[in-house]
């Protein structure tokens, strides 16, 4: 824990959220995500009519993403900061080459784009909520996204 801060420093926050873009989706560290979760975190796919979802539940989507588009690189293109929230609109540009779900590898490039609310405890991301454009993301794979693709496998 000792590379992160205990603070509830907006502009802090925003620094370790921009640091676990770079750590964790574009080289990969994904043990960095253990030291910025926090205790009893929370994943919500706004995409999805499921209930929130905990750390390790969340490390393996990742890990499902990260296999399909092995390339991927997020840029965060804003984010703000303000109390115990920051929001990070960010996109992520990738090529598909492995499995996502039931869905085979296309070989298609991509950009998602997403936006996630992150809100901290004690220096710590504790609870997000992300929004992205799945629709977006299967024309783009040149598929038909299947009835109810709220509730898919991506």
């Amino acid at each position: 824990m000792s590379e992160v801060k205990q603070t509830t420093d907006p502009d802090a926050n925003a620094t370790l959220i921009r640091r676990f873009y770079e750590e964790v989706f574009n080289r990969g560290n994904v043990a960095f995500a253990d030291r910025v979760h926090g205790p009893g975190y929370r994943y919500h796919d706004t995409t999805t009519t499921g209930p929130a979802v905990d750390h390790a539940t969340y490390m393996a989507r990742n890990a499902g993403f990260a296999a399909a588009f092995a390339d991927r690189k997020v840029a965060i293109e804003d984010l703000i900061a303000a109390g115990d929230r920051v929001v990070a609109r960010a996109v992520m540009r990738a090529i598909h080459t492995g499995p996502l779900g039931e869905i085979a590898p296309t070989g298609r490039k991509v950009r998602l784009a997403s936006t996630i609310v992150y809100r901290f405890a004690q220096g710590r991301v504790v609870e997000e909520w992300e929004i992205f454009d799945k629709l977006g993301m299967y024309q783009q794979l040149a598929l038909t996204p299947p009835a109810g693709a709220g509730n898919a496998a991506t």
